[in-house]
């Protein structure tokens, strides 16, 4: 009983979400945020039908649609990386390539473990992608926190609302993730309570924050953090230069 008032409650909040994004126009702002809210509505919708419609398929649904959800997870950070560095190409385009390479690394490992694990259950490599999927997005998300503290980077209220409650969602999914890990299968029904409880409260913290549309402050300066980018990434292109001419005379017969 008490899960399926929080499904409901997941899927109204989601509701509300959308339907004020396209009132207040936040989802022109935010497209990959709504892209994601929208996904997230309809697994939850999809994954009640077929809870109760077809018991036996909905162990293979939920797994399934939770791999939907974790994908379409990844371009609330693409949205992050736009918004929070758009004053700043160089950083920006650097972090959103970053992002993007561990993904497919992690995906492309994902569906490769099942066949070097073939005794594991879907539940179980589903569990340990999600594991290594969230740790990935965590050290993106605190990464770029650093980045903002140390440059003073101003963000706005919608911006400060995606990453908070993101955030929160991430820490809270690690968590109850280990915990499960550690307790095994006593742990299971408190952690199915637990994981969608997190998402509820990170959709109260972004139905407040994007209720209407506030812009990002203009930064006041632009040059500090480009400049470093830019220096580093010449050291890398100067570094990578020496290594390919050295390689280049190594052949040489």
């Amino acid at each position: 009983m008490p899960s399926s008032i929080i499904w409901w409650a997941g899927i109204l909040l989601e509701a509300v979400i959308l339907f004020q994004g396209l009132r207040s126009r936040s989802v022109r702002r935010y497209p990959f945020f709504y892209i994601y809210s929208a996904c997230v509505l309809l697994v939850a919708v999809s994954t009640y039908v077929v809870y109760s419609s077809n018991l036996s398929a909905y162990p293979i649904w939920y797994w399934s649609a939770q791999l939907i959800s974790l994908i379409a997870g990844y371009g609330i950070l693409l949205e992050i990386f736009k918004h929070v560095l758009s004053p700043y190409p160089g950083a920006e385009k650097a972090a959103r390539v970053a992002g993007i390479v561990v993904f497919g690394a992690i995906f492309c490992f994902a569906l490769i473990y099942p066949l070097i694990k073939s005794q594991s259950s879907p539940g179980v490599t589903m569990v340990e992608f999600e594991r290594d999927l969230r740790t990935v997005q965590a050290i993106f998300v605190s990464g770029l926190l650093v980045v903002i503290a140390y440059y003073g980077i101003e963000i706005g209220k919608n911006m400060k609302g995606i990453i908070f409650g993101y955030g929160l969602y991430i820490v809270t999914s690690l968590v109850s993730l280990a915990v499960r890990a550690y307790a095994g299968p006593s742990f299971t029904e408190v952690w199915r309570i637990i994981q969608p409880l997190s998402f509820d409260v990170s959709l109260v913290i972004w139905m407040t924050a994007l209720w209407s549309y506030h812009p990002a402050p203009i930064p006041e300066s632009r040059v500090r953090l480009e400049a470093e980018y830019e220096a580093l990434a010449a050291k890398t292109r100067g570094a990578m230069g020496g290594m390919r001419s050295e390689l280049a005379r190594v052949a040489r017969p």
